[in-house]
């Protein structure tokens, strides 16, 4: 906030000194209250007081002055509820009261001073009665079913990449091993070779997989969570609003990360090539079988 002037008081319009030394001003540091806003339970100084008058949110809450305002340890100050409170984490004695259209910020009193003068700023519980029943919180609870189904079917595709996997290697070995009794001969290194290359591109598929797996998990998990948290606070629609709002990244980011795990499912696919010199002839020096990439649905990670 900008600097505060220090203004004496005028003559007649001072606090008395047993107020002045128990009373600051709650947005400035060190500097005398010369105003109390019960609606705001709030001590202004001057200067705040003066932008309290002024903005549209609180120029028509009734200020008490001078003597008649409560002391620092007036029960007025202290919110003994605070189960059902949202503390703010720039301003942390002040409660989340308020809500930002211009900026989508969520505000204390103390943020509309400090930086929302000239906003439009609602006050949350005039605006968070019907929130549950309204587009955006429709909205938010249908992208988290989208990302619902999109999860369950990641973890089909990849369930079913993991089968193929499996069926390939198996396929591809058996393969190897039939044409190995017609060579039997030659076969000893080139089945030692061959095996290895394929375990090694079972186990980096199935790794991969077993990866991505474990990722759409954990999206599962925190989309539960957070679905379970939205639900607990329907009967609250204050903190209903506020988490609902702090869930906007929280989906946005799951939504990528789900949408990651769509682009990267995949196997790389491989197929057994016979040498057709080995076929006619057993003592042919080009090898016994190579394995070669098929194009199709690749792992991008592999």
């Amino acid at each position: 906030m900008a600097e505060v002037s220090r203004k004496k008081f005028p003559k007649g319009d001072s606090a008395p000194d047993d107020v002045a030394k128990t009373m600051n001003c709650h947005l400035c540091d060190n500097v005398t209250a010369t105003a109390y806003c019960p609606e705001c339970k709030l001590h202004l100084c001057q200067n705040c007081e003066g932008h309290h008058k002024k903005l549209p949110l609180t120029r028509v809450h009734k200020l008490i002055k001078g003597s008649n305002m409560p002391s620092a340890s007036s029960p007025r100050l202290h919110d003994n509820d605070s189960v059902n409170q949202e503390i703010c984490p720039t301003h942390q004695k002040e409660e989340i009261k308020f809500f930002c259209t211009k900026h989508e910020d969520l505000c204390c009193v103390a943020c509309t001073v400090v930086n929302h003068q000239s906003c439009k700023i609602d006050y949350i519980p005039d605006v968070s009665g019907n929130f549950a029943s309204g587009e955006e919180y429709k909205k938010l609870i249908g992208r988290i079913q989208d990302i619902e189904r999109l999860v369950a079917q990641c973890q089909t595709d990849i369930n079913n990449c993991k089968v193929a996997v499996d069926n390939l290697s198996k396929n591809e070995i058996e393969i190897f091993q039939s044409f190995k009794a017609e060579i039997i001969a030659f076969l000893n290194k080139q089945e030692a070779e061959l095996l290895a290359e394929i375990k090694q591109r079972r186990e980096t598929d199935d790794a991969a997989l077993k990866n991505l797996l474990a990722q759409s998990q954990t999206i599962k998990m925190d989309i539960d969570d957070l679905k379970t948290n939205l639900t607990a606070l329907k009967e609250n629609p204050d903190r209903l609003f506020i988490s609902a709002k702090r869930s906007q990244a929280i989906v946005a980011r799951l939504q990528s990360a789900v949408e990651e795990i769509q682009q990267n499912t995949g196997y790389r696919e491989y197929k057994l090539q016979k040498d057709a010199n080995m076929e006619a002839v057993l003592n042919s020096a080009t090898g016994l079988a190579t394995l070669e990439d098929v194009i199709s649905k690749a792992l991008k990670n592999v």
